[in-house]
């Protein structure tokens, strides 16, 4: 979308990249609503059919960055357009596959989609908008993000319910295509591009590898809880190939990942204050469910409706703390965030260990209220903290840390609980009189995530201070 092509132009271009993201965040939730199906008709082990899960998560982290340096030579709009069409063609592969392992095979194809998408999503709205209304755009698409969320759940259940698991995959389908299509017409930037893809060949072979084997020891840790021998070799590639990696691309002249952006203080704290963000909510979204019906014996209708309080506050705030952050952008808003965060993380922690619903209802809305305030802004200053040349690569590190601190999340919130609940299997006690330290598990880990909270406020106001000092110059 040109520069000056006006107002109506750039909302149209936003709403093509919120379809785009919708749609890819709608079909990862809703996929784990539809995996007992899918078990069930290909008549494989749990285990096989994770993968479904696992292959889609592994490749979308391995070339989020890899997408953001062919950005720069083949142009934001025309590589999301293409992660449309691919995402499209793959859903419907997906949806007509005849066994389990073509079914991996397509989704790893949709996950490469999904990854052209995500790597330049926040760059296509941040180049689009200006700094006068960039955070109201932000404030929309990840609102988009929270309705997916969102409804993922519940569009799943009864999709699955209704027309089988395929459905999941085919409504993808129309709603891809119609959005590629009006990306051909609509979506144009006004882009420098590069005169020829200088792509690092080794530099990318050491990077999936790396993140291959940090993807698969998170995923180890999470599920078992522990750290076996399959961890320590996984460790030790990790290891290795980020030596190379790094020792690779210092001495490259075109490197896949320029490592001197993370000299950018501004840059690296806000990075950072992200980390303690996402993987401070998986200590809720992860063991929250094993409280309720462990605990409470909840059923899983009823968890899902109070974790709807989250993604619905986030949806109407979003917009709102947008519109408030390009009227005043010198504000504490995620060193705020973070400590309102930290006060429902206690709060909720309190209420788990006493057993007090009411009180742990506030603390969801009061997460959801700090959630609004810490996204918006900090998706825009990280994206601000780089020149407008780097916003590809700035966009495709902000996909990559918030997938990986996702999965670092899920690791350390297993491994919490299983320190405090010992030898003693959440089978054996949940619901029963043993109930008592499933719930004190449960809230010591969730006041864990308070104190990360703690502690990104305190490194996002390193960044604000760099943030105020820059704009006083």
């Amino acid at each position: 979308m040109k520069g000056d092509t006006g107002t109506r132009g750039k909302y149209v271009a936003l709403v093509i990249v919120m379809l785009g993201v919708f749609m890819s965040v709608l079909d990862a939730v809703a996929l784990n609503i539809a995996l007992p199906a899918i078990t069930t008709y290909f008549d494989v082990a749990v285990a096989d059919t994770q993968w479904v899960v696992t292959g889609y998560l592994l490749v979308q982290t391995c070339f989020l960055i890899i997408c953001g340096k062919i950005a720069e030579r083949v142009g934001q709009a025309r590589l999301f357009t293409i992660g449309l069409v691919f995402f499209s063609i793959a859903s419907l592969s997906c949806a007509l596959s005849s066994s389990l392992a073509q079914l991996i095979m397509f989704r790893v194809l949709q996950g490469l989609g999904a990854s052209m998408m995500f790597s330049v999503s926040t760059a296509i709205v941040f180049r689009l908008f200006t700094i006068r209304d960039r955070g109201k755009a932000m404030g929309f698409l990840g609102s988009t993000v929270a309705v997916g969320g969102m409804l993922g759940p519940v569009i799943g259940g009864v999709l699955v319910g209704t027309f089988g698991w395929q459905s999941i995959f085919l409504i993808n389908v129309p709603i891809g295509m119609f959005a590629a299509v009006a990306a051909f017409k609509f979506l144009r930037l006004d882009e420098i591009l590069s005169k020829k893809l200088q792509l690092d060949l080794i530099g990318s072979a050491l990077w999936i590898v790396m993140m291959g084997a940090l993807v698969f020891m998170l995923g180890e840790i999470g599920n078992t809880g522990k750290a076996g021998t399959g961890t320590a070799l996984l460790l030790a590639v990790l290891a290795i190939t980020l030596f190379l990696f790094i020792r690779r691309e210092r001495r490259i002249s075109e490197p896949l990942l320029d490592l001197s952006v993370f000299k950018v203080r501004r840059f690296s704290l806000i990075i950072l204050s992200m980390v303690m963000f996402f993987i401070s909510m998986n200590m809720v979204t992860i063991l929250g469910p094993f409280y309720f019906e462990g605990v409470l014996v909840y059923d899983p209708t009823t968890v899902g409706f109070i974790f709807m309080i989250l993604p619905a506050i986030t949806m109407f705030g979003s917009p709102l703390v947008g519109r408030i952050y390009d009227r005043k952008r010198i504000f504490p808003y995620t060193t705020l965030a973070h400590l309102i965060r930290a006060l429902a993380f206690f709060m909720m922690a309190y209420g788990f260990m006493i057993s007090n619903m009411p009180l742990v209802l506030v603390a969801f809305a009061v997460m959801g209220v700090g959630s609004c305030l810490f996204q918006t802004p900090n998706n825009a200053e990280m994206m601000m903290a780089l020149p407008m040349r780097k916003s590809g690569l700035a966009s495709s590190v902000q996909a990559t840390t918030r997938n990986l601190s996702l999965a670092v999340g899920v690791s350390l919130a297993t491994i919490l609980m299983t320190l405090m609940m010992g030898s003693m299997d959440y089978g054996a006690i949940a619901g029963g009189p043993l109930a008592g330290e499933l719930s004190d598990s449960v809230a010591t880990a969730v006041a864990f995530g308070g104190a990360l909270s703690v502690a990104g406020a305190f490194i996002s106001r390193l960044s604000e201070k760099g943030m105020d000092s820059a704009n006083m110059e």
